[in-house]
């Protein structure tokens, strides 16, 4: 496709992209470096040969040789399996689809794990349970709910990296202190007899997320898995300053260098060179607490009144960010401020 693109740069045509050549008033030609036609009428994003449908369209408009020179080129492709029997006028063996994925069963991951508790039974009042939980999750494909594409189709194994999931430190406590029943009758005995705390409070580390461009500039169609570099490319947009650069910077990939000089990339040549997963989100940190009374009407029947206080300090924990280089690690959505829940009970 690239190779297309710089047969028409040759010859005059001033497409934006390999995507858009021959998409004006002039969909093929010849030049310098050969002929060249239309990348949609060649379904250059795919070894499918020609496109029926819009070999028909160009047809009826009147670009009928356009549509010969594509079979021409079609036919001496024919050896690398290429569709060159396809009759765009009866659609006789041809495959008039356009990109298609192919999902294999051969993703890979690694854990690695440690964890330890400190636990002590209920005496005295009180019980507890403290946990922590160091981790390392690796994979090159998290699960259906992510994205399956790889940034490059032909090179997956470089999409290994920290899976999605990846949280390296976690540390839980939980406790229960009881007051019990107090002794004496008394207005102040009763007051604090039967009082249960019951705190909770949860700390982990951010897990990553992977930063994109946003849009297609390696040629694979994948705007949902292309990274940008970390190296500064003159020919190339405009420079980010990120955090989560290596060097400090972003830069989206662009062909505009081998543009300049007539000559074809390799595929790893557009591809960003920063790893998947490069982001890490916040830390977050929840603290919740039960705090209840038991109040007894008589030996057989009492009542609970409990109330359940949600992120006391009412911390603002991320739950995603946006992962556009131009923005990467911007939150954009975030677990429940604080929050109460009341409640009773009543047992007889």
């Amino acid at each position: 496709m690239v190779a297309n693109f710089n047969a028409a740069l040759a010859a005059g045509q001033t497409p934006a992209s390999p995507f858009t050549v021959g998409s004006g008033a002039t969909p093929c030609g010849s030049g310098p470096l050969g002929p060249w036609v239309s990348s949609a009428l060649m379904n250059f994003f795919r070894p499918g040969g020609l496109n029926p449908s819009i070999a028909t369209a160009m047809t009826l408009a009147g670009a009928g040789p356009c549509v010969a020179l594509a079979q021409s080129i079609e036919g001496s492709l024919a050896s690398q399996g290429f569709n060159a029997s396809c009759d765009p006028a009866t659609y006789a063996n041809c495959v008039p689809f356009g990109d298609m994925d192919a999902n294999f069963s051969n993703g890979s991951s690694i854990y690695h794990g440690f964890s330890a508790n400190l636990r002590k039974r209920f005496s005295r009042h009180f019980e507890f349970l403290g946990s922590y939980t160091w981790s390392h999750a690796i994979d090159d494909s998290t699960d259906l709910q992510s994205t399956l594409t790889p940034q490059d189709s032909y090179y997956p194994g470089f999409d290994r990296s920290n899976s999605l999931f990846d949280q390296r430190h976690r540390f839980v406590f939980s406790g229960v202190y009881q007051t019990g029943r107090l002794s004496g009758n008394g207005f102040v005995s009763k007051l604090l007899s039967d009082w249960t705390f019951a705190p909770v409070i949860e700390v982990a580390s951010g897990r990553p997320f992977n930063i994109i461009t946003g849009s297609g500039n390696n040629l694979q169609l994948s705007a949902l898995t292309g990274r940008p570099n970390t190296t500064v490319d003159p020919f190339c947009g405009t420079v980010v300053h990120s955090k989560y650069s290596p060097s400090g910077t972003f830069q989206e990939p662009c062909i505009n260098g081998f543009v300049a000089t007539l000559t074809t990339p390799t595929l790893l040549q557009l591809d960003g060179n920063l790893g998947r997963n490069a982001g890490v989100q916040p830390w977050t940190v929840f603290n919740d607490l039960r705090v209840a009374k038991r109040v007894y009407f008589g030996e057989r029947v009492n009542m609970d009144f409990m109330v359940d206080m949600f992120n006391i300090a009412n911390k603002f924990n991320v739950s995603a960010v946006s992962p556009l280089y131009t923005n990467a690690g911007t939150p954009t959505a975030a677990y429940d401020p604080r929050q109460f829940q009341f409640a009773l009970k009543l047992n007889w």
